[in-house]
């Protein structure tokens, strides 16, 4: 698959995997659906120590007079200001006796995982901001080390710890959202904030941003904060709101943002963590992504569609990649096989997606009979653990252990390494233009 197909993502449109995951609602207990938005993207920070090097970059040093903005920080590539924690990123800002007095972490996508439009979310805690703390969720255009800003536009999703909310006593309340552009040769900005009914450190929140060629929109837990139109009859100079753009993460400490310029000023307590449960980005329709992260083959919604082995033809896989009621990654399976008299029989599973497979608990259902349905009679049990990977996203290999039903019931017995290949996928949905 060339590079432009994987920028393309998907939506998930296949009878077959329709027909698999209707059944598999109906006969499990727990029921999990696709959401209407397809998950095309996430980094849901479940496995490794550190960021993951393939996806995220770091930051590093003072910067330019504090990053252009006075920060009183140094931003380290190290554990201590940067690590992947109980399935969470943990980016700490501590007091140190060097420098400028504080050292933190600042992580970003550039060249890696790049968005054009899209809805994208990050699920954050923030510490207590109070004082001089300035957590941010935010987005620069990745041609920014050719062009430099503001000429790359900039896409503030969250921003916290600003000086006139702290004036106002509600440093831990108010949630920014501001743009920044080159308006012919000018620099350009707008922005809006939102004060929430109570503190926001502490707990986590959603933060979300929907980006289409005609708005932005910012959004708290559900709660608008800000919108802009950018298309070309509302915004004359808004070329960098049409282009791609790589996600950051940072926790900065003083600066321009937050009124406060020395180590004195600093009040907030130490160290201060700010927790991120998972970024994801959504399909909204026009949505392109890209990046050397995206060549590699984390399961993903191309991977949707009927797969089997070459050599053993009859039965297979309908694999469906996608995302829960909730937007988490979710992967469901369903298996027609045989059992050693050559009957023809189901199973179905589900599992989380992570790196270039995933784990998937079987169901087997029994008690069923042909023509006939009735939900009470069917009996659900265990059906065994299949194991799936994928070098792409045609071909893979299947692992299983069988249940102690299916050993004894279907005659089943473990499968060590089955080559698959994707027979045919489900059809892709492009960018709005294709």
């Amino acid at each position: 698959m060339s590079k432009q197909d994987k920028a393309v993502k998907l939506g998930v449109q296949n009878t077959l995997g329709a027909i698999a995951v209707s059944s598999l609602l109906a006969l499990t207990s727990s029921s999990t659906a696709f959401a209407q938005e397809v998950l095309l993207w996430s980094d849901e920070f479940n496995s490794g120590a550190t960021p993951d090097a393939d996806v995220w970059s770091y930051d590093l040093g003072r910067g330019f007079n504090g990053w252009g903005n006075q920060e009183l920080q140094e931003y380290t590539d190290l554990p201590e200001n940067a690590r992947i924690e109980n399935g969470e990123l943990v980016i700490t800002a501590l007091k140190q006796a060097v420098g400028n007095g504080f050292t933190s972490a600042r992580i970003r996508t550039q060249d890696k995982v790049t968005i054009k439009y899209g809805t994208i979310e990050a699920r954050i805690q923030v510490p207590d901001l109070a004082d001089g703390l300035w957590p941010a969720f935010w987005t620069l255009g990745n041609n920014f080390s050719a062009v430099g800003w503001p000429a790359c536009g900039e896409l503030d999703v969250m921003e916290m710890g600003n000086s006139a909310a702290i004036s106002a006593g509600r440093v831990n309340q108010r949630v920014g959202s501001t743009a920044h552009w080159d308006n012919d040769g000018q620099y350009a900005t707008y922005g809006l904030s939102y004060d929430a009914p109570q503190r926001l450190d502490g707990t986590y929140h959603v933060f979300r941003m929907e980006w289409t060629p005609d708005f932005v929109r910012t959004y708290v837990d559900g709660i608008r904060i800000w919108e802009m139109a950018i298309d070309p009859q509302n915004c004359f100079s808004c070329t960098e709101f049409h282009q791609p753009h790589f996600l950051i993460l940072n926790l900065a400490v003083g600066g321009t943002y937050t009124g406060k310029f020395s180590a004195s000023d600093i009040t907030a307590p130490l160290p201060a963590e700010m927790k991120v449960d998972w970024v994801r980005v959504y399909d909204n329709g026009y949505t392109e992504l890209d990046g050397s992260a995206l060549e590699s083959p984390y399961l993903n919604p191309a991977h949707s569609g009927s797969w089997y082995n070459v050599d053993q033809s009859g039965h297979g896989f309908s694999i469906e990649v996608g995302n829960a009621f909730d937007g988490s990654p979710l992967a469901v399976v369903y298996w027609y096989t045989y059992d050693t008299l050559g009957n023809p029989i189901f199973l179905m599973g589900q599992g989380v997606p992570e790196g270039t497979g995933v784990e998937i608990d079987f169901i087997s259902p029994y008690g069923m009979i042909y023509g006939e349905f009735d939900r009470d009679s069917v009996e659900r049990p265990d059906g065994g653990t299949g194991y799936f990977d994928f070098s792409d996203e045609d071909n893979g290999t299947f692992r299983y252990e069988p249940s102690d039903f299916t050993a004894t019931t279907w005659g089943h017995t473990p499968i060590e390494s089955l080559p698959i290949t994707k027979l045919f996928g489900i059809p892709v949905r492009g960018s709005a233009s294709d």
